[in-house]
């Protein structure tokens, strides 16, 4: 017994059952038999010489299975005579009367034997003793295995730990990751933005010249175009990361959407012109007004516009309109001819970084802020931006802002 309270592992528990089963009951061998399935399994013995140790028969082929089936002791004086002996295993064998009970009678996980080279009775006292000794060999086992479930709870527990321990730190890391690249973006926009701005001054004071040829006049225009998306893409840059810091303020004031989509045309005109595009203004009701900050819903034309001229064909054309939809709420949409947008990226293009090519496919073409920043800025008149298919064919995004 205080061997057994000892034992952490099934095979010193085999070996200690085994030899105490013969000292105990001065029989001539002992066989350990585990469950397996539907099999009895031969897993240890202690024996005068060898008995069926490693091998595997039925359950309804052997005592121990029967006893395992039955969860009730098997004793027998003579093997010969009794019909549950498969006769053939034993011949070869010194075994001439057994005892066998279950390991754990209310659900057997196995079977003790001893055995006898004679044929004789089996005292009561030594069935006690098979009997007693299974169980501590019960409670030996029980206890092998929870110290197995705890160690591998233990075990379990440390990897937890320690892949908290690395999600924490990839999670620190990713932060100041994040901090590192807002931090680089800001500085890169703020560079970025002036030196634009001087060559927008320098390209508008060319162009307002009278007498510029028409080839510098396409030059300077193409010039002035390209500015304005540089300067426009540091701002929107600039903007994303002072909402994201909690500093973006708005500034209303009422707009009239007929001259801001004549500003807006006018800006992106040397853009559609070099792709033989044209730009539409269709206000259907130029009185109504807008109240919202003039600045940044120009912005937010600006990229939709030039995402509708990049994406749409040659000769095509972009259209803006605006429409009361009731006293409180104007409708702005910009509309292209391109190939549109399939329905299930609608829900990703406002994502930040999101970029599409014609098709629809993804695309190292695009600065990916654009439509994060239109969303961004709609949302914070208390409006929405929705995109749906265009009238036969193309995109069509709409705009709901504050009425003025």
């Amino acid at each position: 017994m205080q061997d057994l309270s000892l034992a952490r592992d099934l095979q010193t528990i085999m070996q200690i059952v085994g030899r105490a089963a013969r000292e105990l009951t001065g029989a001539d061998g002992a066989s350990f038999v585990l469950r397996d399935g539907d099999l009895c399994y031969y897993a240890q013995e202690d024996a005068i010489s060898p008995l069926w140790q490693g091998k595997r028969f039925p359950m309804s082929a052997c005592v121990s299975g029967w006893v395992m089936l039955n969860r009730t002791p098997a004793v027998i004086g003579d093997i010969a005579l009794d019909p549950r002996v498969p006769i053939d295993a034993y011949r070869p064998t010194f075994v001439r009367s057994m005892a066998m009970v279950p390991i754990r009678a209310r659900a057997p996980l196995g079977a003790l034997g001893a055995y006898w080279a004679t044929t004789r009775s089996i005292a009561p006292s030594e069935l006690s003793l098979l009997q007693a000794l299974a169980g501590s060999a019960t409670v030996a086992l029980e206890n092998v295995a929870l110290q197995d479930g705890l160690e591998k709870g233990r075990a379990w527990a440390r990897e937890v730990e320690a892949a908290n321990r690395d999600l924490a730190e990839r999670h620190r890391s990713m932060e100041e990751l994040q901090r590192q690249n807002e931090a680089l973006s800001e500085f890169l926009a703020h560079d970025l933005r002036s030196p634009a701005a001087g060559i927008m001054l320098a390209a508008q004071a060319r162009l307002k010249k009278q007498d510029l040829p028409d080839p510098e006049r396409r030059r300077w225009s193409a010039v002035l175009s390209s500015a304005e998306v540089i300067q426009r893409t540091a701002l929107n840059l600039l903007d994303v990361a002072s909402r994201q810091h909690g500093m973006f303020v708005l500034r209303l004031a009422e707009l009239n959407p007929v001259s801001l989509f004549e500003g807006v045309a006018a800006i992106m005109e040397p853009l559609a012109a070099s792709r033989g595009q044209r730009i539409e203004l269709c206000p259907s009701m130029p009185t109504c007004l807008l109240r919202a900050d003039e600045d940044l819903v120009r912005r937010v034309l600006l990229n939709l516009v030039d995402n509708a001229l990049r994406h749409s064909p040659a000769q095509g054309a972009v259209r803006l309109e605006a429409r009361g939809l009731d006293p409180e709420w104007v409708e702005v949409t910009v509309c292209d001819e391109g190939v549109g947008i399939p329905v299930h990226l609608r829900d990703h293009i406002f994502d930040k970084y999101a970029r599409l090519a014609d098709g629809g496919a993804a695309s190292a073409t695009g600065r990916g802020l654009g439509l994060t920043f239109c969303r961004m800025v709609i949302e914070a008149h208390g409006g929405k931006i929705d995109v749906t298919d265009n009238d036969g064919r193309g995109s069509r995004f709409s705009m709901r802002l504050p009425a003025g």
